[in-house]
């Protein structure tokens, strides 16, 4: 017997609560819908378990393009649970968007 499966529909972990989040950003569900219309270039995780996402969205008619934090409702790590950002990096895979990983601060140590 393997309670996995039932212990999934007790998951608390929503995903991440934008009310959190203090620069713009889109709820994870617009992500997906633009991911899914493609209109999603590239996404950028930030170590170390992805927690934090941008994504760079198209330029639009007469615009630019776009970089913007992925917010509400975005998978975090639940190393507990059930929730990771691997399901948004899948996703971003299987749309054959690129997206790499970043360590927050790794820059300036190649300047030197």
């Amino acid at each position: 017997f393997n309670s996995l499966a039932f212990q999934y529909r007790n998951s608390q972990n929503g995903g991440l609560d934008g009310s959190r989040i203090s620069e713009p950003s889109i709820p994870y569900s617009d992500f997906l819908d633009k991911l899914s219309t493609g209109d999603v270039e590239f996404v950028e995780f930030l170590a170390p378990d992805g927690d934090v996402a941008y994504a760079t969205l198209k330029a639009t008619e007469g615009g630019a393009k776009t970089r913007i934090r992925i917010g509400e409702g975005f998978p975090t790590e639940d190393h507990e649970g059930w929730s990771s950002p691997a399901f948004a990096i899948k996703s971003v895979k299987k749309m054959n968007v690129p997206y790499k990983f970043v360590v927050p601060g790794l820059d300036v140590y190649k300047s030197m």
